[in-house]
């Protein structure tokens, strides 16, 4: 009879003992890239989403939130060259919202790391070109997703990394579909 106590507790040391696996960074490739020399005379960026600080929403709590990694993007890789015109870059979606996930029950759920929570983000933009004048010549549009559960035992210093993780993948997906976009869509625009 006391030998299942022993095991229970056993068990459920082993369960607090182990450590989470965490996804490695994987940096922002676009940094090794050159930026992309758009012929206008100005850039500009028009933040249309606006950040929720209520819940589900949690883009607030990112370390660096979605509308300011686009923003920096923005400045990284788009370069007016041109002596006329202008792109308006429009922050379309920024957007991260947390799901809770339900946790297995009874005695079982005592001993197992369940996965806690969910992040779903999305991404949007929308590149447009005009002349000094103000007429549209062009767009491009660009969207990324990313989710990610997290679980129950991650402290908040790990959490951060792992929605760190989770913004540079989907930074990085953004900046394939614009370049790919921008020359499908935007191509006399390039210098």
């Amino acid at each position: 009879m006391r030998i299942i106590p022993l095991v229970c507790l056993t068990l459920l040391l082993a369960a607090c003992g182990s450590k989470p696996q965490l996804p490695e960074p994987v940096g922002l490739a676009y940094l090794s890239q050159k930026p992309i020399r758009l012929k206008v005379a100005r850039v500009e960026v028009i933040k249309q989403y606006q950040s929720s600080s209520t819940p589900p929403h949690v883009e607030n709590d990112f370390p660096v939130p979605p509308v300011a990694m686009i923003q920096q993007w923005v400045q990284d890789r788009l370069l007016p060259t041109g002596k006329t015109g202008y792109a308006v870059v429009t922050i379309e979606d920024a957007s991260v919202v947390e799901a809770s996930l339900k946790g297995t029950p009874g005695v079982k759920g005592m001993v197992t790391v369940d996965q806690s929570e969910q992040y779903n983000a999305k991404i949007a933009i929308k590149i447009e070109v005009f002349d000094d004048a103000g007429t549209l010549k062009g767009f491009a549009n660009a969207r990324a997703t990313g989710s990610r559960s997290v679980g129950e035992n991650l402290t908040l210093g790990q959490r951060r990394k792992v929605w760190i993780v989770m913004m540079e993948k989907m930074m990085n997906n953004l900046d394939e579909e614009v370049d790919r976009n921008i020359k499908n869509h935007l191509s006399q625009f390039i210098s």
